[in-house]
């Protein structure tokens, strides 16, 4: 199983996009997380030629440093905040679709395989938030279409005065419904084990009702909150995920993506890119092949 991330840890700590690509490879990483995120809330700078260059110019180092393009991710709506208008699906499409029509159109020029979307949430109910996302993925589908790429729905969470709020996205059966509503094989799941774990749903279980619609992962640690922490560096008492036994499942359900970590480098100085990244790597690629003890 290859192993990706993203490169913008490197570059958050001060390194070129080269350099951060270029240290990534040298740490062992087969590919990376592209970010279709950026600017995501001043669509301004978002809707503009000058984002769409910079992460095609992304993409195309990344290549150029010998690393694919495992998968990305769109722009998300975010969880704190209420739905926008009326709070129907319509409205959140007329504030959010253009959005995701213009980082779609990024995708198919980086030619990414794979996106990943946050489901827009309902307080009304697990059918109410199933049709909901259903529409909006409709919505979305020539696009996706045209960028010849897949779509895959996270496992999310709200937060209301800095609290999680249980509203059904969060669950694993809410997310392979909107999945089987929509009824298209190119829309699948991406598994977020770091937000299974806050509502301290066992990740295994989580993985097995997904089944063969987990097309990608976001595999990271916590301690309840979302850290997004390397897996297994924080104590074991307060991660409680079995990564080595979520291993074992991705093999028994017959997942055959990409080991991605998405995780936080947190503030560190440039010269900590290397290590952070070959750490990263390698704590990866003993999950991927499932050589944890």
């Amino acid at each position: 199983m290859k192993i990706s991330t993203s490169p913008n840890h490197g570059i958050a700590a001060g390194l070129s996009v080269r350099e951060s690509l270029r240290t990534m490879k040298q740490a062992g990483f087969d590919g990376i997380d592209l970010s279709f995120c950026e600017w995501m809330d001043e669509p301004e700078k978002y809707l503009t030629r000058e984002w769409t260059n910079r992460v095609t110019e992304i993409a195309h180092i990344a290549r150029e440093e010998g690393l694919e393009i495992a998968q990305g991710h769109l722009p998300y709506y975010p969880g704190h905040l209420e739905n926008p208008g009326d709070g129907s699906a319509k409205a959140f499409c007329d504030e959010w679709m253009p959005r995701y029509l213009h980082g779609l159109e990024a995708v198919g020029l980086t030619r990414c395989p794979i996106v990943v979307v946050h489901p827009m949430y309902q307080f009304e109910g697990l059918t109410a938030t199933v049709d909901a996302n259903a529409y909006i993925i409709s919505q979305m589908l020539p696009a996706l279409r045209d960028a010849g790429a897949r779509l895959a729905v996270e496992n999310t969470f709200i937060r209301r005065e800095k609290k999680y709020v249980p509203c059904f996205i969060e669950r694993a059966e809410t997310i392979a419904g909107i999945v089987d509503a929509v009824n298209d094989p190119l829309v699948g799941v991406c598994m977020d084990t770091g937000h299974a774990n806050i509502f301290r749903f066992d990740i295994c279980y989580f993985a097995k009702t997904l089944g063969k619609r987990l097309y990608c992962l976001h595999v990271n640690g916590n301690a309840g909150e979302d850290e997004h922490a390397i897996p297994l560096t924080i104590s074991g008492w307060t991660e409680r995920m079995d990564f080595k036994a979520f291993g074992e499942t991705l093999k028994e359900i017959g997942y055959t993506g990409w080991y991605n970590l998405e995780v936080s480098g947190g503030r560190f100085p440039k010269e900590a890119a290397r290590p952070f990244y070959e750490y990263a790597a390698i704590v990866a690629r003993h999950l991927a092949k499932g050589e944890i003890q």
